[in-house]
């Protein structure tokens, strides 16, 4: 398969892409600094991105910023940041991607253990990876035959200090646990299935 990993050079994007490089052509995609440039926020880029790419078998999104901060304290470009990037991004990359590669085409994007645990500062995560769950559900039956749509939902990963203080007591997952599951969302015959990457939190 040509892969084209968006986010590749990231925490989680460089596990993914060792793991895929082993069996399939990978690209790796971003604003800056990667092979395809292609920016997630600007419909006009997805455009070119895919009208450059067409031959891509599965397009999988490792990338995305949401805010956070305390509910009281988020401002409307906030919200609209979040939502427009890490959610509309890759809403995009599907609905648009959908127009331009062939049938059979894979789409895997991310989301995060906010959308079923919280914490204090996480409201707009929470949001965005809720309503990319109800995306990808919605999505792999209007494309159904036409294109497979998955998400992951990694959970803290192990050696990431950032938010570390926000997300202390939650048990921390290895890169290559979470890039595993990408790789079964790609390879396996499953469309509108949400994989998630965390222990249980004891409740």
């Amino acid at each position: 398969m040509k892969v084209l990993v968006i986010g590749g050079r990231g925490v989680i994007g460089r596990a993914v892409v060792a793991l895929l490089s082993a069996q399939h052509e990978v690209l790796v995609g971003g604003r800056h600094d990667a092979e395809v440039r292609v920016d997630m926020t600007d419909p006009a880029s997805i455009e070119a991105m895919y009208q450059a790419h067409p031959d891509l078998d599965a397009v999988v999104v490792t990338a995305g910023h949401v805010p956070f901060k305390p509910l009281q304290q988020l401002s409307e470009d906030d919200w609209q940041s979040g939502l427009h990037d890490k959610l509309l991004g890759q809403v995009r990359l599907v609905q648009i991607g959908a127009r331009h590669l062939h049938a059979g085409a894979v789409f895997v994007l991310t989301s995060g253990l906010l959308e079923r645990e919280h914490i204090h500062g996480g409201s707009c995560a929470s949001v965005v990876n809720a309503g990319l769950a109800a995306f990808v559900r919605s999505a792999a039956q209007e494309l159904w035959g036409q294109a497979r749509v998955n998400l992951v939902s990694p959970g803290v990963v192990a050696g990431d200090a950032r938010g570390a203080d926000a997300f202390a007591g939650f048990m921390p997952v290895s890169r290559e646990q979470i890039a595993q599951s990408y790789l079964r969302a790609l390879t396996q015959p499953l469309s509108g299935k949400v994989l998630e990457v965390f222990p249980e939190v004891t409740r």
